[in-house]
């Protein structure tokens, strides 16, 4: 794992009229880093998602993406710049199959698509005649391969997760954003979730910064944390340092509630 930042967030602030769902927030993540972002609902996570993925314009703040700013980039130029994410819900193509939808997000790394000149990607690209041998790579590295001709509409909730991450995995990120990906998921699957998580973050030296309120799946895949309350980063460190943060307990990890929050 480097030490050098693939992401530095500085003084990110989001306003939505004369509330601030985000303040001031600062934090980094070196490359091959997994960053855990909690916090009790209405923290401002999935805002700062939104801003640092280009969803939301920030309101004062700077976004850095290997050196670049990306600061208010739209969406699909931080997915060029290799920065990719996920969604609480499931953004499918319901009624096309799981292969469908997986070559689907390969067009904008198909060479001389429209979406790949519209998006200006220029690196990671994929020949014509390379797509279905890529698409099966995907199904294969996510266990999907029993499913690819299956409607993405059909699929378990557990395994409409897993092709949601092999989705944003299509677009070859260098750092990938998991917004809730353990939600809804039982036991077990997170269980799985965990491993997959761990796996690609080994295997391909993928960063990764997620979003969420499980906090087994936390405290086991995360090499750092941070924790945002009302908007504003109140702890960060390891698993360990923030289980044991006074301020952390009390306002979140204390709430009877905290894992299902």
């Amino acid at each position: 794992m480097s030490t050098s930042p693939l992401l530095q967030v500085e003084g990110l602030t989001k306003r939505f009229g004369g509330l601030a769902a985000v303040r001031g927030l600062g934090f980094t993540v070196a490359a091959g880093e997994i960053v855990g972002l909690i916090g009790p609902n209405g923290a401002g996570k999935t805002t700062a998602f939104n801003t640092i993925s280009g969803a939301l314009p920030p309101s004062a703040g700077r976004v850095r993406f290997d050196g670049r700013d990306i600061t208010g980039h739209k969406p699909s130029a931080v997915v060029a710049a290799g920065l990719a994410r996920t969604f609480q819900s499931t953004t499918t193509f319901a009624a096309e199959t799981v292969a469908a939808n997986l070559e689907n997000a390969l067009l904008a790394r198909l060479q001389g698509s429209a979406p790949q000149r519209l998006m200006g990607r220029r690196s990671g690209l994929v020949a014509a005649a390379a797509a279905a041998a890529e698409v099966e790579r995907l199904l294969a590295e996510l266990e999907l391969l029993p499913w690819r001709d299956t409607p993405a509409g059909a699929l378990a909730y557990g395994l409409q997760k897993k092709l949601g991450i092999a989705i944003a995995l299509a677009t070859q990120p260098r750092m990938l954003l998991l917004d809730e990906p353990a939600a809804g998921l039982n036991h077990e699957e997170c269980n799985e979730l965990s491993r997959l998580l761990r796996r690609l973050s080994g295997e391909r030296g993928l960063t990764l910064l997620l979003v969420e309120h499980h906090m087994a799946v936390v405290m086991e895949v995360c090499d750092r944390i941070v924790v945002l309350v009302q908007g504003e980063k109140i702890a960060e460190g390891t698993p360990a340092e923030v289980r044991a943060d006074p301020a952390v307990v009390e306002a979140y990890l204390g709430a009877p509630d905290h894992a299902h929050a």
